[in-house]
């Protein structure tokens, strides 16, 4: 845990020590976060601030989803559910090679993500994209809805938007 700051021992010693302790932590979580914006304002006409917990940062949350996603894709590979559609893996490597260069116009630094894209043999109606530019589509999402091509495109246009705007450590 962070060191509390002296002005938090100020919190009466009267309340009980479970409110105390909420109020410990409360105060905290407010010091260690900050205003962010992680995407260029304007382009799309969406100005949002974020906060933004700087107790995880942004290279540790990324390192972290990589060895996730590694871990994922090792588990779908070792149970034979790794990129089994060639037709639909090219289709979704297709779209992302459209859509990574066109992420500059929000951050930069995203086109230089290590960015991956797998397809996993599986009846959920899911897809995500983790930090640093993890994609992970589940077959069922595509075949149980019958995707046209440009409606896997908008997911993955969606997916990509919440890696670029740091949502997972906005939650963190």
């Amino acid at each position: 845990l962070p060191r509390i700051p002296s002005f938090l021992a100020q919190v009466p010693r009267r309340l009980p020590s479970f409110r105390r302790g909420g109020v410990v932590v409360l105060l905290s979580l407010v010091v260690a976060c900050s205003t962010v914006q992680t995407t260029k304002p304007g382009l799309i006409g969406v100005d949002r601030k974020q906060r933004m917990s700087s107790l995880v940062s942004a290279t540790e949350l990324e390192q972290g989803a990589a060895t996730a996603y590694a871990q994922v894709i090792a588990t779908a590979n070792k149970e034979g559910a790794l990129n089994r559609d060639k037709r639909q893996l090219a289709m979704l490597r297709g779209i992302a090679q459209r859509i990574i260069p066109e992420v500059a116009a929000f951050r930069p630094d995203a086109v230089g993500w290590d960015w991956k894209v797998n397809l996993i043999q599986s009846d959920q109606l899911n897809a995500w994209a983790m930090p640093g530019g993890k994609i992970a589509f589940y077959s069922g999402i595509i075949d149980g809805l019958s995707l046209t091509e440009n409606e896997v495109a908008a997911i993955m246009g969606h997916e990509i938007a919440h890696a670029l705007r740091e949502h997972s450590r906005e939650r963190a």
